[in-house]
């Protein structure tokens, strides 16, 4: 029987495939072509395809890139694919003053960063042509030779992804001996699942499946799709007890949803009943999924048991969104008696709510509900708007509840633009959210808002009674550990400041490091355990099963499923083992692991060079002194962005070892005067990367007037958002205060991150930042003209 195109065509990659890994043996590069494709087939109804075989997959020593340059007769006419940084020094140098002649025409001070930068750039370039860097771990940031199957694995991925299920079932032959062979075949059971939802036959194939797989991820991988596929058709007493089986998925939002759902439905007995109601409110409440069908369903499911709860349930969807679809759906389902105003007047407000506002000759005369309706939709978008509104129509006619929470929403929507009016907006909260728990959106959230406004006033008394009166777990929090000990401080009660303190005072954290200098001690470093890992329980981790199939996936650079792989195998295991795997990791040059592994031995057992790694660390520093940065953090930086995976890439599209973005690296390399910069082929090779990143954090370190914060939150939020924070002050302010309210959480954790990652590599380069709190120092308002920066 005729083999079908495209089983023929993944049988020559594999052939061709072999014939490399021959190649990579004698240590000799395997050439692979980017396409390879076999002739079309003109039969009726088949189609021509090509697989393409990523070069990123192959990976270039270092030296041996640098080494083609000196074979080639002009070693300065550097052809990118093979050079250290795909750019001509000689071609730099020539180039810096014209491509800056006109950028710095304007404003020759303005623009010295960039220039100083370009010429860092250039100087660098030239030394790594001229003098290759040798390193113990050059090989931990190269990626490993691809093995033959690994593209036909690639392709049953993507025909997966594509819903090319008879494609899928043509290669599932090929990987049957494979390590990830139950990949694909899960694969082509969840498409068969979702082309008959209904079918016995299918159902009972995924049931030997998880029967098959029990313990082993890929079970835990197969239960979680099964049932958010026939979470709607299965009864509650199915669902409750595979959704029980459930490791790790139980948090899913639609699977917590139908949980939500079916246990409602089933519920036996009124007290059964009323505490399931209870919850389902309470996930309603907290979810930031309500516009997803499941949280449709749930909010319906709820409405059926108690319809006094739809006006609760339009509250709280004003605060998730302020408008849309399902906030429209759902007034439809009120009784028009229960509407505040016409529907058409809600739409109105929904979508125009300063033209409705506009309209309103005299705020006072709005009734309550409309003007709580009004107020919170107007507290999303425009809080001044709303605070006019509810200082007019909701403090003298609505209850105190509704009074707190329409002016929370106010105040903590302007505390998010760091407006100083916030701290008077939550003054007139009050502290009546309580009284009606479920119409309260993210209740700790404004909590913590608030605190944080008290705490950028520098309101010690204030603040201290904002975490008062958070929950438990958020008092418990490092961050509000450390402010209430300052809030102590700051009234002269140092006893309890101290208790504090003391809590995280052993941590290798911003606030750990933090508090330590406030009880004068040293900062947390290395515990290592008494005896390290024997190399016997280090090698003993290369024969568990997932932890080879996690091997796998990085060779593939499917970090993600190989990142589950491996945490699966980590599941239970004590801080001494967590060590040794590390080690392992290390072993196997899997950097990325070897961090995130050694952080589980938690804050007794730190062993500082598996969390703190300095791969490449000759090639890094001298990129660094280039640029005059502080190799320490450039490391701190890498560790945040990438965990030194070079080929990775964000789920919004930064790319690299450093993270850059397409976009600010190209404007960069322009900058930079590099001609052959190619974004496809260049941004995620080592040193271009390293090189782009530097250069880039330069001139930010430079524009943001040498603020090592400023410079990284521009980093992480861009140049024009910290511009922006910065231009909120009016005088200098503490920099930790600057930081716990800088808007964006992820800002905001990625600064404290990445300068707590400096000063512990600062301890381990030799230059040791001593007093972590001194050289945060303060942030001081502009005094410089915004430079161009992307």
């Amino acid at each position: 029987m005729r083999c079908s195109h495209l089983l023929a065509l993944l049988l020559f990659c594999i052939s061709s495939a072999h014939g490399t890994s021959a190649a990579a043996e004698s240590n000799e590069q395997p050439a692979i072509n980017t396409t390879e494709s076999l002739p079309a087939d003109h039969s009726e109804g088949a189609q021509h395809r090509r697989i393409v075989i990523a070069p990123s997959l192959i990976s270039i020593p270092i030296a041996e890139r640098l080494q083609s340059l000196r074979d080639r007769e002009d070693n300065l006419t550097v052809w990118p694919e093979e050079s250290a940084v795909g750019v001509n020094p000689r071609e730099i140098f020539d180039r810096v003053d014209k491509a800056f002649e006109t950028f710095s025409r304007d404003n020759d001070t303005k623009e010295a960063a960039a220039g100083e930068a370009a010429d860092a750039a250039a100087q660098v370039t030239a030394s790594l042509i001229e003098e290759p860097v040798s390193d113990p771990l050059d090989d931990a940031l190269l990626l490993p030779h691809p093995e033959a199957l690994d593209y036909v694995f690639l392709e049953a991925r993507n025909a997966f992804s594509q819903g090319r299920l008879s494609d899928l079932e043509e290669i599932l032959p090929l990987l049957s001996g494979h390590e990830l062979s139950a990949y694909p075949e899960l694969w082509r059971l969840i498409l068969l699942l979702k082309q008959a939802p209904d079918d016995p036959a299918v159902n009972l194939e995924f049931e030997r499946f998880l029967a098959l797989h029990r313990n082993e991820y890929i079970a835990e991988n197969a239960l979680h799709e099964y049932l958010k596929i026939e979470a709607e058709r299965l009864s509650a007493e199915s669902f409750t007890k595979l959704y029980s089986q459930l490791v790790w998925n139980q948090d899913d939002p639609d699977l917590r949803a139908w949980n939500a759902i079916h246990r409602l439905q089933s519920a036996a007995g009124k007290k059964a009943r009323e505490e399931e109601l209870r919850a389902a409110k309470l996930l309603y409440r907290d979810s930031g999924s309500l516009a997803k069908e499941s949280y449709q369903r749930l909010g319906d499911a709820i409405a059926r048991e108690d319809r006094s709860w739809l006006w609760t349930r339009v509250v709280v969807l004003l605060q998730k969104s302020g408008g849309g679809k399902e906030i429209k759906r759902v007034l439809a389902e009120l009784p028009r008696p229960e509407l505040p105003a016409s529907i058409r007047e809600l739409h109105e407000i929904l979508d125009r709510p300063n033209a409705w506002l506009r309209r309103q000759k005299k705020l006072e005369r709005v009734p309550a509900r409309l003007a709580v309706f009004a107020s919170l939709r107007l507290s999303r978008t425009d809080p001044a708007a709303a605070a006019r509104l509810a200082e007019a129509a909701v403090d003298p006619k609505a209850g105190s509840f509704w009074k707190s929470l329409v002016w929370s929403r106010i105040g903590f929507t302007a505390m998010s633009r760091l407006d100083p009016r916030a701290l008077s907006w939550f003054a007139r909260a009050g502290s009546d959210l309580s009284r009606m728990p479920y119409a309260v959106s993210s209740p700790e959230q404004l909590k913590a808002w608030r605190a944080r406004a008290e705490l950028r006033a520098g309101n010690w008394y204030s603040l201290s009674k904002a975490i008062d009166g958070m929950n438990e777990a958020s008092r418990s929090e490092e961050v509000w550990t450390y402010w209430k000990g300052r809030s102590y401080a700051a009234r002269g009660l140092n006893d309890l400041a101290r208790t504090e303190y003391e809590k995280i005072a052993n941590r290798i954290t911003f606030y750990g490091k933090l508090s330590a200098d406030a009880l004068g001690r040293p900062y947390a470093f290395s515990h290592p355990p008494k005896e390290m890992p024997k190399a016997s329980e280090i090698a003993q981790w290369g024969n568990n099963p997932s932890i080879r199939r996690a091997e796998v996936l990085y060779r593939m650079q499917l970090y993600r499923e190989g990142h589950r792989e491996w945490n699966w195998a980590m599941r239970g295991i004590s801080p001494y083992e967590s060590i040794a795997l590390a080690a392992y990791a290390r072993q196997e040059r899997l950097v990325h692991r070897m961090i995130n592994t050694s952080m589980k031995s938690g804050t007794e057992l730190v062993v500082v060079e598996q969390r703190f790694p300095r791969p490449h660390a000759e090639l890094i520093e001298r990129v660094s002194r280039a640029q005059e940065l502080p190799a320490s953090w450039v490391y701190g930086l890498i560790r945040q962005e990438s965990r030194f995976i070079p080929a990775v890439s964000s789920s919004v599209g930064a790319r690299g070892l450093m993270q850059l973005m397409p976009g600010t690296a190209s404007w960069t390399a322009r900058q930079l005067g590099i001609e052959h910069y190619d974004e496809g082929r260049n941004l995620t090779e080592l040193e271009m990367n390293l090189v782009l990143g530097s250069a880039y954090l330069h001139m930010l370190y430079a524009d943001s007037g040498e603020s090592f914060i400023l410079a990284t939150a521009a980093y992480n939020a861009g140049p024009r958002r910290a511009r922006i924070w910065r231009n909120t002050l009016s005088d200098a302010m503490e920099a930790a205060v600057f930081i716990e309210t800088i808007p964006y959480f992820e800002t905001r954790e990625y600064v404290k991150n990445v300068l707590a990652n400096m000063q512990t590599y600062s301890m381990l380069t030799g230059e040791p930042i001593k007093n972590f709190t001194s050289f945060l120092g303060k942030v001081t308002p502009s005094l410089v003209e915004a430079k161009d920066l992307p």
